[in-house]
């Protein structure tokens, strides 16, 4: 709570009504954020205009002393955290619970204004009204510690325990704290917040940065294991491909020593050319294995090749025996199925010399013998018409 005197008032009402484009002393102020600012009691008149109206409506017996207290001003709210907890229509119920509150109190006449300030660190009411009681300016007598305390306590019961508040201790001897006071208060508060929360947020951002590591940290091992067993493996095989060649090239020279009867003196030497030669016995044997089935087919071929040469043979002298006694037989034969037939005449006699069979001529003159019928029958069938 705070009291102001008259040359105060003014300041106070550009501060609490102010728009986008005032500019203070206060560096809280985000004036983007200003047009969010509210009124719930809203005068046509200045304050200065309101409260002279209303003095005037007094007719108090002498005008006011020039140090007279004309207005008092009192700033409500809570911390960043119960703020939190509201929604928007919930913030705007409660300071509607605030603004009743000293409506109900001091009478709605004598309050000058209510405004809501949402541009600064915390969300906070400002009430401003005449210190009026039976009729009079009597500032020491609403605002002495006494109606203060009684004013904190009915606000508590009426206004605070719906809102989940509590009261402070009372009968403290610690001052109210000013205007100035309480807003240095809700920017400390609101720093602490801050930096409670940026402490917070970056031990999580810290712990999710180590857990990172320390999961690229593990995945690294694994990888560095997989790739030690990897190279193991490789160099077991590499190893094992040496070997063998090595080996090889000690077996190939030990064969070629042997085949030229150059034998070796050392154990060594002399387990090498038993080694290839045994190799080689058993290759030989193999290939030998190989030729002698191969032979065996062969044999069964040549075999069945004779038998055909033989049936062949046989066939050929029985179609010249055939050829030779039956001629126009075989010319017969011959004319039917030619690619047979032809198979069994000798290349250098031409196909040409074979004639025609007598067959052939007797089907011929039988041809000819019933074609002369027809002709017959058809001239005597015509004569027969014309008679």
């Amino acid at each position: 709570m705070e009291k102001y005197h008259k040359t105060d008032i003014c300041p106070i009402e550009n501060e609490n009504e102010r728009d986008e484009n005032y500019v203070g002393s206060n560096t809280c102020i985000d004036s983007s954020r200003t047009k969010n600012n509210f009124r719930l009691v809203f005068r046509n008149s200045s304050y200065t205009d309101f409260i002279n109206e209303r003095i005037k409506e007094l007719n108090l017996p002498k005008a006011p002393r020039k140090d007279a207290v004309l207005m008092a001003s009192f700033v409500l709210g809570s911390d960043r955290e119960f703020f939190n907890g509201l929604d928007k229509d919930e913030q705007n119920e409660f300071f509607r619970d605030c603004t009743n509150f000293f409506i109900e109190r001091y009478g709605r006449k004598n309050i000058i204004s209510a405004v809501v300030h949402n541009d600064e660190t915390t969300p906070h009411l400002h009430l401003n009204l005449i210190p009026i009681k039976d009729g009079r300016l009597c500032a020491k007598d609403l605002l002495n510690r006494n109606e203060l305390s009684k004013l904190q306590t009915d606000f508590y019961e009426q206004v605070g325990k719906r809102w989940g508040l509590q009261r402070g201790k009372e009968g403290s001897v610690a001052s109210h704290l000013s205007t100035a006071e309480f807003k240095a208060k809700c920017i400390v508060d609101e720093a602490w917040d801050k930096s409670t929360e940026i402490l917070s947020s970056a031990g999580k951002r810290v712990q999710a940065e180590l857990e990172t590591m320390e999961k690229a940290v593990q995945k690294a091992d694994e990888h560095f294991i997989d790739t030690m067993k990897e190279i193991s493996t490789a160099k077991a095989e590499r190893d094992k491909i040496v070997e063998e060649r090595n080996a090889e090239a000690d077996y190939t020279q030990a064969l070629a020593d042997a085949k030229q009867g150059k034998f070796a003196f050392s154990k060594n030497g002399l387990r090498n050319q038993i080694v290839v030669l045994t190799a080689e016995v058993q290759r030989l044997e193999e290939v030998v294995d190989r030729q002698q089935k191969d032979n065996g087919l062969l044999y069964k071929e040549v075999q069945e090749l004779s038998k055909d040469k033989d049936k062949f043979t046989k066939m050929s002298r029985a179609y010249t025996l055939f050829r030779e006694r039956e001629p126009e037989a075989f010319t017969r034969a011959f004319h039917r199925a030619p690619s047979i037939v032809g198979a069994f005449i000798p290349k250098d006699e031409p196909i040409a010399n074979l004639g025609k069979s007598r067959l052939q001529q007797i089907e011929e003159e039988i041809e000819r013998e019933n074609a002369t019928k027809t002709e017959y029958k058809k001239k005597f069938n015509n004569n027969s018409k014309a008679d």
